[in-house]
């Protein structure tokens, strides 16, 4: 099997942009948000989310709720939440995983015909639900930047003469400054491509077309940046924004930064299903390919991978981070892929022997799709929120407050009470803010909302987390409260009268 090149593409018909609705539509099945079987979402997710539904009641991030992600990571999910509730999240998560099936699909076209391009890109997803499923949810909203950004750099390297268009690059730059306000560490995909782009610019004394691609970038960047900085100033929250994103959020990230941690670290980012492969594929075609036609290509691609691994060590390389390196499994699965059906040439019905080649290497992600979907039929975390949410409501007035102590934002989305601290958690990462743990006792102490939360579940309840944030508080409701209800997950103090 040869690959595709420019001159002669693969195009991608109706039949194929079908399989990947259908594709997405399987993939994004297994979110806590399916309107089919709504579950308990993911602890990072319910903060997100929390926020989100802030900002369509009038709220505003950094201000009313204190987190130290970027601002596109609640705002991307405001449209949905805001037409049509978690239904409409859903449906933002699957026009999401279109939009980075195409361009992974577009991507795999060139490095085989249609049918392993197919494959490649499929089980690349797949093993991408291993790190969908857990911890943190959303995390998927940075893939569509992620993957038309590989897309473009790859045609970039791939086509002769190596040129990008305007609209390109302006596409790269917004993709860059999307990525990087979701999340600050994303950015050494675009950093190892465009290292050797420049380094080759100069070599090759091409100072004109580098001036070109510089400004055309910015130009993408500011199409996305300067919107978001005058949501920021206008709102009168840039310096919340600082405070809470650039310093706590690189405080955090390079906290742990010791020179052994982050081998460590390191090591468990590529050991975690397959996440070596992408690397070890990388090595290995720069060396067969030195001083070839796409020596530079695959240099760029290790050197950007390579970089996105470390970064996420930096951060301690939670499993869930691992999903923005699935566009790095593309190229690689592509290719076994396009090797696999070689070798299996002699075989009968050899597309359904491949795929059950690649669903046995991949078995650990299907195994947790498979999980995902049998719990359609009795999983009732969900309802047992809607449940406790609507028990707030029941005991509380339209004027009163609540708190949720614990790592989580569960119970925020399903009740009409406003939170009484901004701190609506407590923990992972909060005490990188200056004055948070005082700052939380003292909305909560002199507030004194009307219901304190205590989430029971077998999972990420943690109310013991930070006993230096709660004992204070343990204080109050032994004194003033009484509890309401320890049902459907939560464990309710409501004040006394």
């Amino acid at each position: 099997m040869t690959a595709n090149t420019l001159e002669t593409p693969n195009k991608i018909d109706r039949a194929d942009m079908v399989k990947l609705v259908f594709a997405a539509f399987l993939f994004v099945f297994s979110s806590t948000y399916n309107p089919f079987s709504f579950k308990r979402m993911y602890v990072d997710s319910s903060v997100y989310i929390t926020i989100a539904q802030g900002i369509t009641n009038g709220q505003l991030p950094y201000k009313h709720f204190v987190d130290n992600k970027g601002p596109l990571t609640y705002l991307l999910s405001v449209p949905g939440l805001a037409l049509g509730g978690f239904t409409g999240v859903w449906i933002t998560e699957l026009v999401v995983i279109f939009v980075s099936m195409l361009f992974a699909y577009k991507t795999a076209l060139f490095f085989s015909a249609k049918q392993g391009a197919f494959l490649g890109v499929v089980f690349s997803f797949v093993n991408a639900l291993m790190f969908f499923s857990v911890s943190a949810g959303t995390e998927e909203y940075s893939l569509p930047f992620l993957m038309v950004s590989f897309y473009i750099f790859t045609k970039y390297y791939l086509s002769s003469p190596r040129q990008v268009r305007v609209p390109e690059l302006f596409t790269l730059g917004m993709c860059f400054a999307a990525s990087v306000l979701i999340r600050l560490n994303m950015f050494p995909l675009w950093l190892g491509f465009c290292a050797v782009i420049f380094i080759e610019s100069l070599t090759r004394r091409r100072f004109a077309l580098l001036g070109n691609y510089v400004l055309g970038f910015c130009g993408g960047m500011a199409a996305v940046g300067l919107p978001v900085f005058l949501y920021l100033r206008l709102n009168g929250i840039l310096p919340d924004f600082y405070d809470q994103v650039i310093n706590a959020g690189v405080s955090r990230g390079f906290d742990g930064a010791r020179i052994k941690q982050t081998a460590k670290n390191f090591y468990i980012v590529l050991n975690r299903n397959y996440c070596v492969a992408p690397l070890a594929a990388g090595v290995f075609w720069c060396i067969t390919h030195y001083k070839k036609e796409r020596f530079s290509f695959f240099a760029a691609s290790t050197i950007s991978y390579f970089l996105m691994v470390l970064f996420l060590s930096f951060s301690s390389g939670n499993s869930h981070y691992n999903l923005v390196l699935i566009p790095f499994f593309i190229i690689p699965l592509t290719v076994f892929a396009g090797h696999a059906e070689q070798g299996l040439s002699g075989v009968r019905s050899k597309k359904w022997a491949l795929t059950a080649l690649f669903c046995v290497i991949l078995s650990e992600g299907l195994v947790k799709y498979l999980d995902d979907a049998v719990e359609i039929g009795y999983n009732t975390t969900g309802k047992e929120l809607v449940a406790a949410g609507r028990m707030i409501d029941e005991n509380t007035g339209p004027d009163d407050t609540i708190i949720s102590l614990g790592i989580n934002g569960y119970i925020y989305p399903f009740t009409k009470r406003r939170a009484a601290s901004k701190y609506i958690y407590q923990g992972s990462g909060l005490d990188h803010i200056a004055g948070s743990r005082e700052e939380f006792l003292s909305d909560v102490l002199r507030n004194k909302p009307a219901i304190v939360a205590i989430f029971t579940g077998e999972e990420d309840g943690r109310a013991d987390y930070l006993p230096l944030w709660y004992a204070p508080v343990y204080a109050m409701l032994e004194a003033e409260y009484r509890l309401l209800s320890d049902k459907n997950g939560y464990a309710l103090f409501k004040k006394k009268p």
